[in-house]
């Protein structure tokens, strides 16, 4: 752990003084101004930093809005720390790359005090923006997946998909309300859960449990665990989604009939389950629930663990935990951090279906994704 902390404070220092360097050294800035940024940003850092020590060391189960405002204020400088740290870098790579091929932008207006401004206001409308997309609820996806060996008794089942919605201080009352509004008013087959619904003490949020309680569909709702369930007493959390109705898959199976055609929906753990000492995915003891002959769907919070569910014969695999990167830069660079990183997949023998988040992590935005609540259609191929 101290090495860990050594390394990242340092490396946020040398994120902060490149970005002071960066939006004052080139300007034509009095020193005046130049305090006032270089301060401003000093600031920032040390209320993001301060504020993650604090509740890292204070988890209450209490509610307390101070506490919550003040949390929900430092991810949304986060956020703009995050839109900031990009715009520099690049405006100092078009600076580069106009070096290199030619002159055919002015410096000095690149790094004018008028540019540096609007560089640092320009993080506020992107926020802004984030904030309106998140505020506008789950936008509803339809996915038809075809399946060649998909029995006719299945065809055209509805899946409703939900997942990543991080049922915290930070996520509002209403977006949770909206959420069963739609999906009853889908009236899907099934539902399923993915993961990483819950991210907080369960105590704190009696009122978005009573709410879930009316969600329905057809033939039941199914739960498996994210690693961020586990953060947070796990197995209160999954008492309380067992409380509610919800099939909670830990490396289980379970069989529906559909006429003379089974379907079997299983779910594995997350493997952050190890380290907090409880039961963590094993394939093996899934493998040896599942029957020949039956169209297998697997829940796995993470899409990673699609090569080795492949081979388990399962049919579909639906997954989350990637947001899709959920806002810019990360929306882009997701690829090069996840190899399933959103949408529809052939891995094998298998489909695989990752979900980019019902709700969203840390600051209230999204740019450059959205809320996905995902309809999934079976169709014969």
């Amino acid at each position: 752990m101290g090495i860990f902390r050594t390394v990242a404070s340092t490396l946020i220092l040398a994120i902060f003084v490149y970005v002071s360097h960066q939006l004052t050294r080139f300007t034509d800035f009095s020193w005046q101004e130049t305090t006032l940024v270089v301060s401003l940003l000093a600031f920032l850092f040390a209320l993001v930093i301060g504020t993650f020590l604090f509740f890292w060391k204070e988890k209450k189960l209490d509610v307390n809005p101070w506490r919550d405002r003040l949390l929900n204020g430092s991810l949304t400088v986060m956020a703009y720390i995050n839109f900031l740290i990009t715009l520099v870098i690049l405006r100092d790579l078009l600076a580069f790359a106009d070096k290199i091929s030619g002159s055919w932008i002015s410096l000095d207006t690149l790094y004018s005090s008028q540019a540096t401004a609007a560089l640092m206001g320009l993080p506020v409308a992107m926020i802004a923006l984030g904030n309106a997309i998140v505020r506008r609820g789950a936008r509803a996806k339809v996915m038809p997946i075809s399946f060649a060996n998909l029995p006719s008794e299945l065809e055209r089942l509805r899946i409703v998909h939900i997942t990543d919605l991080h049922i915290s201080p930070s996520l509002p009352l209403r977006l949770v309300q909206k959420l069963v509004d739609q999906v009853n008013a889908m009236k899907p087959d099934l539902v399923v859960f993915t993961g990483d619904i819950l991210d907080s003490f369960i105590e704190k949020h009696q009122a978005e449990f009573e709410i879930l309680k009316d969600m329905r569909a057809t033939h039941g709702i199914y739960y498996v665990p994210g690693n961020h369930e586990y953060y947070w007493d796990a197995p209160k959390g999954l008492q309380a989604f067992r409380s509610l109705g919800f099939h909670v898959l830990i490396n289980q199976a379970t069989t529906l009939n559909f006429g003379k055609a089974q379907l079997q929906i299983a779910g594995i753990p997350d493997p952050a389950a190890l380290h907090f000492r409880q039961e963590g995915p094993e394939l093996e003891k899934v493998a040896h629930q599942l029957r020949p002959g039956t169209f297998k769907i697997l829940l796995s919070h993470q899409p990673s663990l699609a090569p080795h569910i492949e081979k388990l014969g399962v049919d579909l695999q639906l997954s989350g935990h990637t947001h899709g990167g959920q806002f810019f830069p990360w929306n882009w660079l997701i690829v090069f951090f996840e190899r399933y990183a959103k949408g529809l997949y052939q891995v094998g023998a298998m489909q695989l279906y990752v979900n980019q988040g019902t709700g969203y992590w840390g600051p209230q935005l999204r740019l450059g994704t959205y809320c996905e609540l995902t309809e999934i259609i079976l169709r014969k191929a």
